[in-house]
């Protein structure tokens, strides 16, 4: 280890707001029917990284953990700085871990982790990140747990090499879904949530004006997962964004969120609502000056239902990060659609495809903005959501790992055809927009529309091998270049 172990950062408060802003799951007791309750993990964690020169980085983490039998757990996970001088650094990427019981109420958990990104102008290289490390969980509750961790933070193309202690919080819950497509979702389900709870999701497009004397505006896409607490008109939340107008190519930007919201006149409008929402989360790249990364946001929200399973919402406000000097006004237009049914029409709610999908993309093609070029490599993660048996929905995040370009990374959404070639081929086709940035890699100002058509292999029903080609280019058409995709997803059937 070529750097000393070092402490935790002195932000346990911070642990305890990012843990509230993160999604909470549904737990049935006892599913049943045609319902399967797959156990899961979320853990948050945050510790502090010794860069060269013994610069300090707080680093935060959050994990999703997908249970896999015989104390073997694997999911998607994303770590971005919060302390520091380098906002905007963020990786995301794959974890896997092994958990072994102790004694009652204790537990060590070893994880490997791999992924991509970087940012800050931080030294990452080409942005894969290897971390391994040990947890000791202690049980605070049957489904909370409080942990001291150890881990190796390593980018074995850069200059960051640092051992360090921290802290993680993790909760155990269940990720219900369905053992196959057809059978009664409201009635096997209890009334519970499924999946992860979340039972909205939301396209973003806003526009940040900063309040210092550069006479800066940048234009953002994004997207935004919600879900329904217990008490009326309460929604926690978790959004991502990135820059794709204006000169802040790079900036991303990742929260979680709590909003409230009212019908002001229910018997005349009652699908229009009107409340506060606010976030709190990491961002940065894009010479946005947030600091060591931490950010917070607080807007006044509208929003109104114009169709079954379709809202029209709008915000204004601000955001500001807690060093660095950035501050903003914020304006912000979204269009939800429902993931799962109101609580009072679950009885008769139908089923669909919904998949998670790891991927790897490679870019055979890529500008630098020093005037060469050559080909760059992502992981990414997919979310896609079937609206019939052949549309869907997607969104999808990839970061670099290879190619000389740590800190590029491009967020996408849009839409998908698929249909059944032969009895477990599929073919499709998919177009999106997004954001692209960072690593050097010139996008101008950083809107992207990438487009694949794709072949896909199930040896299982739930599992599905797929390759693609296609090519992705920016409006500006500063980056234009073929691409290559192999990926996995694991299917699962949803209310």
């Amino acid at each position: 280890m070529s750097a000393p172990l070092r402490a935790l950062p002195p932000a346990p408060a911070l642990l305890l707001a990012l843990a509230l802003a993160a999604p909470v799951t549904a737990v049935a007791q006892s599913p049943a029917g045609g319902v399967e309750a797959l156990p899961i993990s979320m853990v948050l964690g945050i510790e502090n990284l010794e860069l060269p020169g013994g610069e300090a980085m707080g680093l935060a983490g959050g994990t999703l953990l997908f249970d896999a039998g015989g104390g073997w757990a694997l999911g998607p996970a994303v770590y971005g700085a919060v302390t520091g001088q380098r906002g905007g650094f963020l990786v995301g990427g794959i974890a896997l871990q092994r958990s072994f019981a102790l004694s009652p109420g204790w537990n060590l958990a070893a994880q490997f982790y791999a992924g991509g990104g970087g940012g800050g102008a931080a030294p990452q290289g080409s942005g894969l990140m290897l971390r391994p490390s040990l947890t000791l969980f202690h049980d605070l509750t049957p489904t909370l747990q409080l942990g001291l961790s150890a881990s190796y933070v390593s980018f074995p193309s850069g200059q960051i090499d640092s051992g360090q202690i921290g802290l993680a919080l993790a909760w155990r819950s269940e990720f219900l879904h369905l053992r196959s497509a057809g059978v009664d979702a409201g009635a096997s389900s209890a009334g519970a949530s499924m999946g992860l709870g979340f039972d909205r999701m939301a396209a973003l497009a806003s526009v940040y004006d900063f309040r210092d004397d550069s006479g800066r505006r940048v234009g953002l896409v994004g997207a935004r997962a919600d879900r329904r607490s217990s008490v009326e008109g309460l929604r926690w939340g978790l959004e991502a964004s990135a820059a794709a107008q204006g000169d802040a190519a790079g900036y991303m930007e990742i929260l979680g969120s709590v909003s409230y919201s009212v019908a002001p006149a229910p018997v005349a409008f009652p699908d229009w609502q009107l409340g506060a929402r606010g976030g709190l989360g990491v961002g940065g790249g894009g010479a946005v000056p947030t600091g060591g990364g931490l950010l917070g946001k607080l807007s006044a929200t509208s929003e109104w239902r114009f169709a079954p399973g379709w809202t029209l919402g709008g915000e204004v406000g601000g955001v500001a990060s807690a060093t660095g000097g950035f501050r903003a006004l914020q304006g912000q237009l979204w269009l939800a659609t429902a993931l799962e049914p109101d609580p009072d029409e679950r009885a008769s709610g139908a089923t669909v495809r919904n998949e998670w999908v790891g991927a790897w993309l490679h870019y055979q093609d890529v500008a630098r903005v020093d005037g060469s070029s050559g080909s760059l490599d992502l992981i990414g993660l997919k979310l896609n959501r079937y609206l019939g048996p052949n549309l869907y929905v997607s969104g999808q995040a990839y970061s670099a790992f290879a190619g000389g370009a740590g800190g590029f990374s491009v967020g996408l959404v849009g839409a998908g055809l698929a249909a059944q070639a032969a009895e477990q081929l599929r073919v499709g086709a998919e177009l999106l927009v997004g954001a692209a940035g960072g690593g050097g890699v010139q996008t101008a100002g950083g809107a992207v529309l990438q487009g694949q058509l794709w072949a896909g292999y199930s040896p299982v029903p739930q599992h599905e091998w797929r390759v693609g080609v296609g090519g992705v280019r920016s409006f500006s058409g500063a980056l234009s270049s073929p691409l290559f995709e192999l990926s996995w997803a694991r299917v699962f059937e949803l209310r």
